[in-house]
């Protein structure tokens, strides 16, 4: 079925807000880190809480997203949120204490998570009923590729010119990124504009299919429960990349070192969550997050023996596949065990312990390494979680398979 301009449009702008928002935000945060914490005279834990203050609320402000676009139009929304996290952003880069960082980072994180992952889904769930699944990948793909992209350009930048006109950079490109959705997207809902849903038929049983709410939706509150602590224990690994800079650093290796780790670990959040959306349509979430585990746990291997450069690039990029375990993976978990519209229930919940999650283990990481000295007892940690958020994984879909509560096929 190919696909029209106008939808391809909107996809396209839905990247531009996962880069701007989610990429720019978390995923060259562990670039400042280090010369932030030097500047400041605080330990790296401390500067890392900026991403765990930015985290939490960008979970917050993923919660308030469905109201503030029924309360103002999509555009002026757009306009808003991008104008104050930009501008925050900007902010920052003059901000003369931590005290300033943290309140800058709420805010900017606030106004991301507003126009960040709900709302991309929310939007391509309204213009998209056929290849949801796989522009719904390539959006969130978007947000990795901001990493992969920018890190070789923001980390020239911080080394020339200090880490002040790095944010400054990183103000200007979340404007750039944004504005396509400001200018270009005109609605939530395709009818606003005269179309209609990409893949919707125009037979009215097929349509009223397709808004059928009578059916029951039976949620098995032991499976639901597992699957929100899978997506704590899942997004734990999210957290790790941004502190690669400081682990290479620790281990004798060049800056250059580090940040070549979070691009090629970013390139792999990219293709990696492409290549999941592709896999669990022939095989399923299960299979697909196991073999993603496997991948995951044996990168943590190669960073704990191999300490080389070659290595560290090669471990990264498999490391990488994390993201696609805590965000496809969760997505299509959550749909084959609920069902479409028991998703809808589990899936606000559990990615909003992905984002809790996330938050928490990116300061966390950063203190251990204060106490410790080092971040290998950090991987250790990270997978041994990994192995166990596999097992209740494995556990979900047989308590789903052999006990109450299945959600009907939708």
């Amino acid at each position: 079925m190919k696909v029209g301009g106008r939808y391809l449009i909107v996809v396209a702008c839905m990247c531009g807000l996962s880069m701007g928002t989610v990429g720019l935000l978390t995923n060259v945060a562990g670039l400042f880190f280090t010369p932030m914490a030097e500047e400041f005279g605080v330990m790296r834990g401390s500067a890392s809480l900026t991403l765990t203050i930015a985290n939490i609320c960008v979970a917050l402000g993923g919660l308030v997203t469905r109201r503030v676009t029924k309360a103002m139009p999509l555009r002026l929304m757009l306009l808003v949120t991008t104008a104050i996290m930009a501008g925050s952003s900007f902010l920052m880069a003059l901000a003369p204490s931590m005290t300033l960082q943290y309140v800058l980072s709420a805010t900017r994180g606030f106004a991301g998570g507003v126009m960040g992952f709900v709302l991309i889904t929310y939007v391509l769930n309204k213009w998209f009923v056929a290849q949801l699944g796989l522009v719904t990948s390539i959006a969130m793909g978007f947000s990795g590729l901001a990493g992969a992209l920018f890190t070789p350009i923001i980390q020239p930048v911080i080394e020339g010119s200090g880490w002040r006109a790095g944010m400054m950079l990183i103000a200007v490109l979340q404007a750039a990124l944004c504005l396509p959705a400001v200018l270009l997207v005109p609605s939530t809902d395709p009818t606003d504009a005269g179309l209609r849903p990409f893949g919707l038929a125009d037979n009215k049983e097929t349509v009223s299919a397709h808004h059928d709410k009578s059916k029951p939706v039976k949620i098995d509150k032991l499976v639901y429960a597992g699957v929100v602590c899978y997506a704590v224990l899942a997004s734990a690994a999210t957290a790790m990349p941004q502190h690669f800079p400081g682990y290479a650093e620790e281990v004798g290796l060049a800056a250059a070192t580090g940040a070549g780790m979070i691009s090629a670990c970013m390139m792999a959040n990219t293709a990696g969550k492409i290549v999941m959306g592709w896999m669990t349509d022939r095989m399923g979430a299960l299979r697909s997050i196991a073999i993603y585990t496997v991948l995951v746990v044996a990168s943590i291997v190669v960073l704990l023996v191999f300490r080389v450069p070659f290595a560290f690039a090669a471990a990264a990029f498999f490391f990488g596949l994390c993201y696609g375990r805590a965000t496809v993976g969760l997505t299509m978990m959550c749909r084959e065990l609920f069902g479409k519209r028991g998703s809808g229930i589990v899936y606000p919940v559990a990615a909003l312990g992905t984002s809790i999650s996330n938050a928490i283990f990116s300061s966390a990481l950063g203190y251990a390494y204060d106490i410790t000295g080092t971040y290998t007892l950090s991987l250790v940690v990270l997978l041994v979680l990994l192995v166990f958020s596999l097992v209740l994984t494995f556990w979900c879909y047989r308590r789903a398979v052999m006990g109450p509560g299945r959600a009907p096929e939708e």
